[in-house]
């Protein structure tokens, strides 16, 4: 199994995970806006516990979003850092299968709508499907930016069997649709954990489906254009 190092900081929390020798090593903080004061710690700490150098590592991880601008930056930025230092491949997951993955496992339910507080009366929304040949949460929708005031059947949901729900855009509760807040199970205090993109990562991975640290584009959903991707960034620079 490969050397991975994921790093996700799209969400309220900061969360490291590196797979080594088929073990898992992780740290995360519950600590929004903390991100750029955490993460080199912590980073730093987790590779001393697991006795190896960003050298030996196969692949860096990051969570390409959505979610908070600063975070996705913050995160994307060290995975290119490492990268280039390194000459080793990115890889970019999406936040909200991520987090549908973390919701499976820890919740059961093969359906999972992930929801993040998008803030402006906006949710980030995603739906993902447990797909029995992969073994993997797969996407059955876009990601998408929807009304927080919108219903299941407006975002392209249909199906509601065995229907979980997750992240923080579940707290809204005095705007949510009734066909959102009647989901049966849900956890609105869901902390996103790095090891939880580590299913998608390792399909990737094998697949050899990884991008040059100059490649990273990150997913803002909201205005798109005008949030600059990192290689866009670099181009305006010139």
């Amino acid at each position: 199994m490969a050397n991975l190092l994921v790093i996700e900081a799209a969400s309220d929390s900061c969360s490291i995970a590196l797979q080594i020798d088929n073990h898992i090593f992780e740290r995360i903080e519950a600590a929004p806006r903390m991100h750029s004061r955490l993460l080199y710690p912590m980073l730093n700490d987790l590779m001393d516990q697991a006795g190896i150098k960003p050298a030996q590592l196969d692949a860096v991880v990051f969570g390409k979003g959505p979610g908070s601008f600063t975070g996705l930056r913050i995160a994307a930025a060290t995975a290119q850092g490492i990268g280039f230092a390194c000459d080793i491949p990115l890889i970019g997951i999406s936040t909200l299968q991520a987090m549908a993955t973390q919701a499976r496992e820890e919740l059961g339910g093969d359906n999972v709508i992930s929801i993040m507080d998008a803030r402006m009366n906006e949710l980030y929304v995603g739906f993902y499907g447990f797909d029995e040949n992969t073994q993997l949460m797969q996407p059955q929708i876009n990601d998408q930016l929807s009304p927080v005031e919108a219903s299941l059947q407006q975002m392209n949901i249909v199906t509601t069997d065995g229907l979980t729900a997750c992240g923080h855009g579940l707290k809204l509760t005095h705007v949510l649709d009734v066909s959102i807040q009647e989901i049966p199970q849900q956890d609105p205090l869901q902390l996103l954990k790095a090891r939880s993109m580590l299913p998608m990562a390792n399909y990737l991975y094998e697949q050899q489906d990884v991008i040059n640290p100059e490649q990273v584009e990150l997913v803002y959903l909201r205005e798109q254009s005008h949030w600059k991707t990192i290689k866009q960034q670099k181009q305006l620079k010139k």
